[in-house]
C-alpha cells in the first residue's frame, strides 16, 4: 500500500498493537470510564444514559481503549453509525451531536450512511489506539463511507485536521469536518483490508 501522509485511511497500526488494543465497549466499560470523560470534557456532553443508548444501538458505536501492559481501561472512541435520516440531519445541521435521536443512529445490520466521530478520549498511551479504529473502519463495510467530526475544541480540530478532515464550508455546520475516504478519492488499495 502506499503511503499517504495525514490520512486517516492510512494510519499504521503496527506500532500500536505493541502499545494497546481496543475493543467493543460493555455497559460496565463505559459506566467505569465515563466520570474521567466528563471530567475532561468540560462542556455539553451528553449522559452516560445517552452514551449506553448509543453503544446498544450499535455494536461498532463504542470501543473502548486498554494498555497492553496491564489491560487497564485508558480511552474511548466513541462514534455514530449514521442512519440516512441521520445523515441528512447533519448535513443540514439538525443533529444533535450530544444527545443525538435513536432514529439517526443505524442499529446493528441497518444500513449505515455515514461515520460520525462522536467523542474521543484518548489521554496519554490511549491515543496510540485510533491508527487501530482507522484499520477497524477500513473494513468492506465502512471504508467507503464518509467520516465526520465536530470540532467542539481547539484541540479536537487540531488533531481531525492532522489526519485529513476538512471542514464543511456551510454556515449550517459552522464547526462540522469531514473526512473524504481515499477509496471514494481512488486511492486506496482495499485489498489489504479485504477480510
Amino acid at each position: 500500500m502506499q503511503h499517504f501522509p495525514k490520512e486517516f485511511d492510512a494510519l499504521d497500526p503496527i506500532v500500536a498493537t505493541k502499545r494497546v488494543r481496543i475493543s467493543r465497549s460493555s455497559a460496565e466499560e463505559l459506566a467505569a470510564i465515563y466520570p474521567r470523560i466528563a471530567a475532561a470534557f468540560m462542556q455539553h456532553m451528553a449522559t452516560l444514559e445517552t452514551c449506553e443508548n448509543i453503544r446498544r444501538r450499535h455494536h461498532d458505536n463504542i470501543w473502548s481503549i486498554h494498555d497492553r501492559r496491564n489491560n487497564h481501561l485508558v480511552g474511548l472512541y466513541a462514534m455514530a453509525m449514521l442512519s440516512p435520516a441521520g445523515h441528512a440531519a447533519l448535513d443540514s445541521g439538525t443533529f444533535d451531536a450530544p444527545d443525538p435521536r435513536l432514529s439517526h443512529v443505524a442499529a446493528t445490520g441497518d444500513p449505515v450512511a455515514a461515520i460520525y466521530k462522536w467523542g474521543v478520549f484518548a489521554p496519554g498511551i490511549a491515543v496510540a489506539a485510533i491508527p487501530l479504529i482507522a484499520e477497524r473502519l477500513n473494513g468492506p463495510d465502512y471504508r467507503d463511507l464518509d467520516l465526520y467530526g465536530n470540532g467542539s475544541t481547539e484541540a479536537g480540530q487540531r488533531i481531525m485536521q492532522s489526519v485529513g478532515f476538512r471542514r464543511v464550508e456551510d454556515p449550517r455546520t459552522p464547526l462540522l469536518f469531514r473526512y473524504e475516504r481515499l477509496s471514494k478519492r481512488g486511492l486506496f488499495d482495499v485489498t489489504r483490508y479485504s477480510s
